[in-house]
């Protein structure tokens, strides 16, 4: 029930409409049963007074008339009402869905990966549609109608009252069997709606990677298999679903299948008369539709539930803490103080302190696994350390808004993601406001403007989905302009140049030395002899900072670094052998 409410919360500026649409559905559910009334009249003035005149059957049939096509106006413009606010609420559950993800560790949203995302994102807020759409606007009048029916008829004679009554407990049997059965197989059934989702995202994206190494047939054998797995439960679902639903769907709305042989009885024994048996008849044929529709709406409740709990463990996931205390930092020193951070219960960063200067570049070492990447996404806050802290002008990070340490830091990963808009663009998110020709200058000193204005509508060509149309160095030299163009105080470079050519390499790393004169530069490497003039080196291994110096002092005093940097010039000397065949 919190789930329900948690989601009509987001309706509220939009109740009035779906008030709106219960009063219209409830006056067509009610003009709906006045046709019944008219035909009622009718046949008592046959069988009474016998008083039945053209016009009163031109009248009585007026009024028929108009009471269906009210029935339909009404329910049309309830409908229309309560959707307005449905769709109204889903814009306003995705936009807070999109600032809750934006405030959660980066590290919780890989875990859960993009196709849980995806399903939350599209599928289970839309699902919430049939909440706010039908079952608050129709649900509400359909049970208000049938209890005023009922109430009539108990009054008229309680008997004829619990007759009406039975055919709808012997139909409501079938459909707790169903629902009792439904709320074993849907963990199952949304279990592997999950796992297919995700298989297709991961078979979709590693499709260049599955091409090449001819992986074909195992990965699509795990593609095949997981909706396999989706129709078996969907079907096993659903087939015995469908038997209780043809039960119930003609027993339910048959309201007279006791009342009328029953009645009939009373009426031959003289306890009931013709006129209240007749009435009662009508009376009860009225309430077929509003008993549908409330059967309709029972087996989407758990449905539901269980969609709005997958979307309550996102809005209710632990945010990052940002305590917006709109700081403007005197410099732009970044410490580390006694670090600690771990993605489970494990920790991968283990008590790191050190400081980059301002105006200094700051180099991060150490072999694959050892925690380099992480410390420069904990500085840009993706995830929260789990003890110390990290300062940038003497202020924790944790006291910036979001958006206030975005504006000073300017992040280049090795993981770039160009969206599916023009290049230019996709420049310029680096800072919203800054004019063409900003953007190709940034371009420029971003060593990527001559392959752009090769393409066939230069700045305007359209990147594709993750900027498909272009290689990994392509995309590293946008992402580089976008941080030229940002020029943010701090910048973190996350192995930037890691897909470069090396005929660019030397050209990019000139350029990235123009863009950080007198900024704090904190630089993620792989590769050691472009960090070898750095004014500080850390050497981390296993998440653990051994060693702290400038090039020449590790060589001298660290083991690990001599080692890092002595395989590194090894690799420089690496080459393809190719042995000659003699030709017999």
């Amino acid at each position: 029930m919190s789930g329900f409410i948690k989601i009509c919360s987001y309706a509220k500026e939009h109740r009035k409409k779906t008030y709106l649409a219960i009063f219209l559905i409830f006056l067509s559910a009610f003009s709906g049963i006045v046709p019944y009334l008219f035909t009622y009249d009718m046949m008592l003035r046959f069988i009474e007074s016998n008083t039945v005149t053209l016009n009163y059957l031109f009248l009585i049939s007026a009024g028929i008339f108009i009471g269906l096509l009210l029935q339909s106006f009404l329910f049309y413009k309830g409908l229309t009402a309560s959707h307005q606010a449905a769709y109204d609420t889903l814009m306003e559950l995705r936009i807070k869905f999109a600032e809750k993800m934006s405030k959660l560790p980066m590290g919780d949203i890989k875990a859960r990966g993009v196709g849980s995302y995806k399903k939350n994102f599209v599928d289970d807020i839309e699902s919430t549609e049939t909440l706010l759409a039908h079952m608050i606007p129709e649900g509400i009048p359909f049970v208000i109608t049938p209890i005023i029916v009922y109430v009539v008829l108990f009054l008229l004679d309680w008997r004829l009252g619990f007759l009406s009554l039975a055919s709808v407990f012997v139909g409501m049997i079938p459909i707790f069997i169903m629902m009792r059965s439904s709320l074993k197989k849907m963990g199952y059934y949304y279990d592997s709606a999950r796992k297919m989702n995700a298989t297709i995202v991961e078979y979709v994206s590693g499709m260049e990677v599955i091409k090449i190494f001819n992986r074909t047939s195992s990965s699509y054998e795990n593609y095949v298999m997981s909706i396999e797995n989706y129709k078996k439960y969907t079907l096993d679902w659903f087939k015995e679903s469908w038997t209780y639903m043809a039960i119930y769907s003609s027993i339910l709305p048959c309201t007279i299948l006791f009342l009328l042989p029953v009645g009939t009885l009373f009426y031959l024994n003289g306890t009931l008369t013709l006129p209240v048996l007749a009435f009662s008849l009508l009376l009860s044929m009225g309430l077929g539709q509003p008993l549908l529709r409330l059967v309709d709406f029972m087996p989407t409740i758990p449905v539901l539930k269980h969609k709005i709990e997958q979307l309550e463990k996102t809005f209710s996931g632990q945010e990052l803490v940002t305590l917006n205390k709109n700081i403007n930092p005197a410099h732009y020193d970044v410490e580390f103080r006694n670090v600690y951070f771990g993605y489970e219960e494990q920790n991968v960063i283990k008590n790191i302190s050190f400081t980059a200067k301002e105006n200094t570049v700051t180099a991060i070492v150490g072999a694959s696994g050892s925690g380099k990447s992480t410390l420069a996404k904990l500085l840009v806050h993706f995830w929260d350390v789990k003890a110390g802290e990290i300062t940038i002008g003497g202020a924790n990070i944790q006291d910036f808004s979001f958006e206030e340490l975005m504006d000073i830091v300017s992040y280049v990963s090795q993981d770039v993601y160009l969206f599916n808009t023009t290049v230019m663009e996709n420049i310029r998110i680096g800072r919203p406001g800054a004019t063409d020709e900003e953007i190709i200058a940034c371009a420029k000193a971003a060593m990527c403007h001559d392959f752009i204005t090769e393409l066939d509508r230069g700045y305007e060509t359209i990147a594709g989905e993750d900027g498909n149309k272009f290689s990994g160095g392509e995309k590293q030299r946008i992402s580089i302009a976008r941080a030229i163009l940002k020029n943010a105080p701090i910048i973190v470079l996350d192995e930037a140049t890691a897909f470069t050519d090396p005929e660019n390499e030397d050209k990019i790393q000139a350029a990235l030395n123009k863009l950080i004169i007198g900024k704090t530069v904190i630089v993620i490497a792989h590769r050691l002899s472009t960090i070898a003039d750095a004014n500080k080196i850390i050497v981390l291994d296993k998440g653990v900072l051994i060693g702290e110096g400038t090039h020449s002092q590790l060589l001298q005093s660290s083991d690990a670094y001599q080692h890092l940097w002595n395989s590194h010039m090894e690799t420089l000397q690496w080459g393809i052998k190719v042995k000659e065949v003699e030709h017999v």
